[in-house]
């Protein structure tokens, strides 16, 4: 890449060459034909995920589907070591981006490393395509563009790597190519790849591959899926289309006045999401010739509250003092090892030069770097695309798909070379062993000494390797062999699958009184690693605090780069940023299926989430709280979590089992154990929206169950749940009609109109559907009286509805019971009407009453009933469908817990005396009207 950056000149000269009609959308072929015979040698190594290389075996291309998959048991690793010569083709495509030629291979065999060799008739170039397909010969039609379901790598060189990040990256340069009609910044590359051009092209490609790598990847799944599922994906078009149109923004900039830009400040911009919490950081960088100055902005987010920055720490290289506590990685200077803090400072500018100095660094400006910028004009690009890198693609959701920056805005593409050899290693203070090494063969035990990483005998397996793990898939052996020093990179191909992938060099060195054994990472193997964590192939390994650690050295004027913005592109960006441009609440239905993989579910959290995730301030907050979701077949399922990772499982309000256990795992989803005995019974639960105004959450719920008689039942749904508070839930009476004590009768005669309409205007629903009863809720089942219900009324504890599942003609049969004062021990008649009310009525005819759920918190249920009794007919004229309008907070209990109640019989008085005032009190409706008390005085 940092080659890379001095053909661009030349590169937009081509791009008005183009608009003259050199390699425009009139030539057929862009690339001339070989004059005489070509044949180029390439070594290919395929890696591409576990998931992709096993999700679909096809015998047609144009049988393919996006949502046609097969999973096959074919072996990872034998998939990619086993190909053959059919699963190979090269194409050539135009400026137009279209197939117009393929190539002829030769000499095709497989390598001891898992790899291939071949010989093709085109030379290396940039519009030369491997193409490969994992289970048949891939197929192309010549003039069309290239093929969406195939993996692909430019043959810029004649050691490459297929992956799905190469692939990715290639179809977005070819898609471009398509589109525009020309080659873009890779004209020139095409026309004339010489050595250098194609060099400078595929440290390019590289750059795209990592790119795609820290932005896109850890976002993306892949089990399961095929490359079509993975194109149509927004996530991946935003980014990957994004990338490429900044990445050439960035290489056809201008050369800018660095001194400038420092006096007007530019802003880098960062977010970040993990369950820690999530947010955006907005930097400003400005130096007004005498001091520098960093302005640290953000916005953290916070319930509901929008996008808002705020200045949280200001930074003056002439007057801020830092403490050993800022300290965050370490440089070598001639004294031994210097701290570093994360702030810079300007030493001296020109305008095309500024030099930095690290601002611990007092007085040793040879550490220092120097600093250049070009700039490029955004006016008219979208700012998404811009948004598109490790750092700060997490912004790019909160903006609309569309919105363009505006005119006078300006990016900045940095460039910074050390002005000398600078060895930077991690804080090793405070025993953090973050950059310490281990033996493959004992990956918890750290390297004390350098010379238990080198021998001069090869080993035949990766764990008698005498060396050190570099990362998840390479392991290092040096090997000293007669003043020969050969570093051997063994490879996990898949699984336990390792062998010697390539070979490289090492050198043990002093520098000053510090031994260092010095190595260069092959580009190969950075390009293989996915969990490379440097930002240089130059390594080293050093003793310090009785641990062998590895660094990395930044070579004199090694280039490095970051992007930056002007002050009106910042201020556009922060602009259009809002949270109200997230998708609006509720159910994403993308990617459910009955095939799921943990890979799918990802994608499908990523495809309908907006900015919510289960943090861990989130889970801290849903302890003890009631999540409660309304299911398809009418029952109320609640989950509580509880402090020691245990949870409680209700369904109508009735525990199901004894607690089991639930997890935050680090992905940001809740897992809820559902069978301590089977670890495959477990539900992932991801938040992808939430409306904060009802508390209600839309989740994407992986389902795993474990099936005795064939494979693990996995699958995705949808699903939206309301969080309640313990004792938050409170009647609505609105519109109820109150009670007069004195007539012992409504205060207000309602009719059954209003009651539907006032039990409307209380009903608390969510994902179209409503709360209500049904027989299962409150018989069980059928002939088992064991299950059987009866609802307790909160306004009078010791009042019941006992309800049966015995049948009498149309209806069920059950009572109405008052376990105090004289009590009251009623028949009735009950059943579920169509609406899901239920309907009682005394078996004498004296009443009848329509109770309707308005809402539950899981474990309590809030009514609104219509009470009408006939004694009101005659004496207070009320029609049959007048009555009382009414509400309570109900639970569910066991009908045999019901107490039996004996009704309390008027005493027997002395004639003349007065009858004794009843025991029940009349406070209201036909739980407590005390009709059975009213005795009747002499």
């Amino acid at each position: 890449m940092r080659a890379f950056i001095r053909i661009m000149a030349v590169a937009m000269l081509g791009g008005i060459l183009t608009a003259c009609g050199g390699g425009g959308s009139d030539d057929p072929v862009v690339a001339p034909q070989e004059a005489v015979e070509i044949s180029s040698r390439f070594t290919v190594t395929v890696d591409v995920p576990e998931g992709l290389a096993t999700a679909y075996q096809s015998t047609s291309p144009k049988s393919k589907s996006p949502l046609s998959i097969n999973i096959i048991s074919t072996a990872y690793a034998d998939i990619l070591s086993s190909l053959q010569e059919k699963n190979f083709k090269v194409v050539l495509i135009d400026g137009q981006g279209k197939i117009y030629r393929t190539s002829t291979l030769s000499g095709w065999k497989k390598l001891s490393n898992g790899g291939y060799q071949f010989d093709a008739d085109t030379s290396l170039r940039m519009n030369a395509i491997l193409l490969v397909d994992l289970f048949n010969e891939p197929e192309v039609i010549i003039g069309d563009p290239l093929p969406k379901y195939l993996y692909m790598v430019p043959l810029t060189s004649g050691e490459v790597v297929v992956s799905l990040n190469s692939t990715l990256a290639y179809q977005a340069i070819a898609k471009r190519v398509v589109e525009k009609g020309d080659w873009g910044v890779f004209l020139e590359t095409v026309v004339d790849p010489n050595v250098r051009k194609l060099r400078e092209a595929t440290a390019y490609m590289t750059q795209i591959n990592s790119e795609i790598e820290s932005a896109l990847r850890p976002q993306l799944g892949t089990l399961g899926m095929t490359l079509q599922n993975i194109l149509i994906l927004t996530k991946v078009k935003d980014i990957t289309d994004g990338i490429i149109d900044r990445t050439y923004s960035e290489q056809l900039g201008a050369e800018g006045n660095i001194e400038a830009i420092l006096t007007d400040g530019y802003w880098r911009l960062k977010s970040f999401d993990s369950n820690q919490g999530s947010g955006i950081n907005a930097n400003q960088y400005a130096y007004d010739g005498a001091e520098t100055r960093q302005t640290d902005t953000g916005w953290r987010k916070d319930g509901s509250t929008d996008i808002n920055f705020s200045t949280y720490f200001t930074y003056f290289s002439e007057s801020t003092r830092f403490s050993s506590n800022d300290i965050s990685k370490q440089v070598f200077t001639g004294g031994g090892w210097q701290g570093l803090f994360d702030y810079d400072k300007v030493v001296l500018t020109t305008k095309k030069i500024a030099v930095m100095s690290n601002s611990a660094l007092q007085g040793s400006e040879e550490l220092g770097n120097n600093l250049s910028v070009k700039v490029y004009p955004l006016s008219g690009k979208k700012i998404r695309y811009f948004l598109s890198s490790k750092d700060n693609h997490h912004i790019s959701k909160y903006i609309p798909a569309e919105t363009e920056f505006t005119e006078d805005t300006y990016g900045f593409y940095f460039t910074w070379q050390p002005q000398q050899e600078q060895y930077l290693l991690c804080d090793t203070r405070d025993n953090n062993d973050a950059c310490r090494v281990s033996a493959p063969a004992q990956p918890s035990v750290h390297i004390t000494a350098l010379e238990d990483v080198s021998s001069n005998v090869r080993a035949s397996q990766v764990l008698e390797v005498k060396g050190f793990t570099l990362s998840d898939r390479f392991v290092v052996e040096f090997i000293e062999d007669d003043g020969f020093f050969t570093a051997y990179y063994w490879f996990n191909i898949a699984g336990d699958n390792w062998d010697v992938f390539t070979e490289g060099t090492f050198a043990p060195v002093t520098l000053g009184n510090t031994e260092f054994i010095q190595f260069v990472v092959p580009d190969i193997v950075k390009q293989l690693d996915d969990s490379y964590r440097f930002t240089t192939n130059n390594l080293f390994l050093v003793e310090d605090r009785n641990f062998v650690n590895i660094g990395e050295t930044l070579l004199k004027f090694e280039a490095f780069h970051f992007a930056g913005f002007d002050n009106n592109a910042k201020a556009q960006i922060f602009s259009a940023a809002s949270r109200s441009n997230l998708p609006p609440f509720g159910r994403c239905s993308f990617g459910d299926t009955s095939t799921a993989t943990t890979d799918k579910y990802l994608n499908a959290i990523i495809e309908c989430g907006g900015d919510e995730r289960f943090t861990a301030s989130d889970v801290d907050g849903l302890i003890n709280q009631h999540l409660v979701q309304l299911t398809d077949t009418g029952d109320i399922d609640t989950v509580i979590l509880k402090p020691d990772n245990t949870w409680k499982y209700y369904i109508n309000g009735d525990r199901q089992f004894n607690d089991r256990t639930w997890a935050h795992t680090p992905e940001g989803y809740l897992k809820i154990n559902w069978d301590p005995a089977q670890e495959q019974d477990f539900d992932l639960m991801a938040v992808t929206s939430r409306d904060r105004n009802t508390n209600l959450y839309a989740y994407k719920v992986f389902f795993s169950r474990f099936d005795p008689f064939g494979p693990v039942i996995n699958s995705i749904f949808s699903s939206i749940n309301k969080e309640y508070s313990p004792f938050e839930l409170t009647a609505c009476t609105t519109g109820d009609s109150g009670w007069d004590m004195t007539t012992v009768a409504p205060l207000t005669k309602s009719t059954q109109v209003q009651y539907q309409n006032e039990t409307a205007a209380c009903m608390v629903g969510w994902d179209n559907k409503v709360v209500r009863f049904n027989e299962a809720m409150l018989i069980g089942e059928t002939g088992i009286a064991s299950d059987d219900k009866a609802l307790k009324f909160a306004s009078d504890s010791s009042r019941f509805l006992k309800l049966s599942d015995e049948f009498d003609g149309d209806f069920f049969r059950g009572k109405y019971i008052d376990s105090a004062g004289c009590g009251f021990n009623i028949d009735i008649h009950w059943k579920i009407d169509e609406n899901g009310s239920l309907f009682y009525q005394a078996v004498d005819g004296s009443l009848n009453e329509r109770i309707t759920m308005t809402e539950s918190d899981g474990l309590r249920f809030t009514i609104k009933a219509f009470n009408h009794q006939t004694r009101w007919q005659a004496a207070l004229q009320f029609a049959t469908d007048d009555g009382e309008v009414w509400s309570d907070t109900i639970t569910f209990i066991s009908a045999s817990d019901v107490p039996n109640v004996t009704t309390i019989q008027p005493p027997v008085v002395p004639e003349g005396q007065p009858q004794p005032r009843p025991p029940g009190i009349a406070n209201g409706t036909i739980l407590d009207d005390g009709r059975a008390c009213e005795y009747v005085t002499p």
